[in-house]
């Protein structure tokens, strides 16, 4: 019989993720939530699951193996940097800052599951839509740094969905509004899903209809000058890190109606 699959979250508040995850089997090994009402009601609701108090910690304690490396990690970390209703300060923010410490804890636990033989982890993260336009790219440096490059993905606009394929994991993004999906309100939020090379977060994410878009969009953007490496980037992309064993996909997904939601 398998072991249950598992799950992490940080940010955890009152534990949305229990609620998510718990009605398929998902097993949770840890929260991590600092603020004082939140943690009283995991302590209440959740007393045999660890609440690990402050994220910045967790990297160090998960490569010391003080803390178990879950099938998924997810989290939505504080939208006050990039949110409309907030400065928008972006990554000068401290609390903009911990999208970085999103993908430090993603690496710590995919580094002990490559120890342990296991694959990567499958990576959830959720945030405001306004991250999108953050003045300090924010949203370049955290889907570049989660797939694996050293340097951010720059472009003119960000799109509402997208895939990029990197050199560690594959990432796809996509703002859905909750009020699709029973909630009596408009609630736009930004879903970034990430996970191994033989992850397709697309197929999680977006609606193909039997088709296999990514492969019809490296069809149609096929350079053979390079050899076998795929250019594939929209207008206006730039990095500075192209890997000759790297595939990678960034494609706007306005085609397929998906910016609707």
């Amino acid at each position: 019989m398998r072991d249950k699959l598992t799950f992490g979250s940080v940010c955890s508040g009152i534990e949305a993720s229990q609620l998510a995850f718990a009605p398929f089997g998902y097993e949770q090994l840890w929260s991590s939530e600092i603020a004082e009402f939140p943690s009283k009601v995991l302590h209440h609701h959740y007393p045999n699951i660890p609440n690990l108090g402050d994220m910045t910690e967790l990297p160090d304690l998960i490569l010391k193996g003080k803390v178990q490396a879950p099938d998924l990690f997810c989290g939505g970390t504080p939208c006050q940097a990039f949110s409309l209703a907030g400065w928008k300060n972006g990554l000068a923010d401290k609390r903009g800052q911990l999208t970085i410490t999103f993908i430090e804890i993603a690496n710590a636990i995919d580094a002990i599951r490559e120890k342990e033989k296991k694959d990567r982890s499958i990576v959830l993260w959720e945030n405001v839509e306004g991250v999108l336009n953050d003045k300090t790219n924010a949203f370049g440096n955290f889907i570049a740094g989660l797939a694996g490059f050293d340097d951010e993905i720059k472009v003119g606009k960000w799109t509402k969905s997208g895939y990029l394929e990197g050199p560690n994991r594959n990432v796809a993004w996509r703002v859905i509004d909750a009020k699709y999906f029973g909630l009596s309100q408009q609630r736009k939020r930004l879903y970034v899903l990430a996970g191994g090379k033989d992850f397709r977060p697309d197929q999680v994410l977006f609606e193909f209809d039997n088709q296999n878009i990514v492969k019809a969009l490296k069809a149609s953007k096929q350079d053979y000058s390079n050899g076998n490496i795929f250019n594939l980037f929209s207008d206006g992309v730039q990095t500075n890190e192209i890997l000759d064993t790297t595939q990678i996909v960034f494609k706007q997904l306005a085609i397929l109606g998906l910016c609707q939601l």
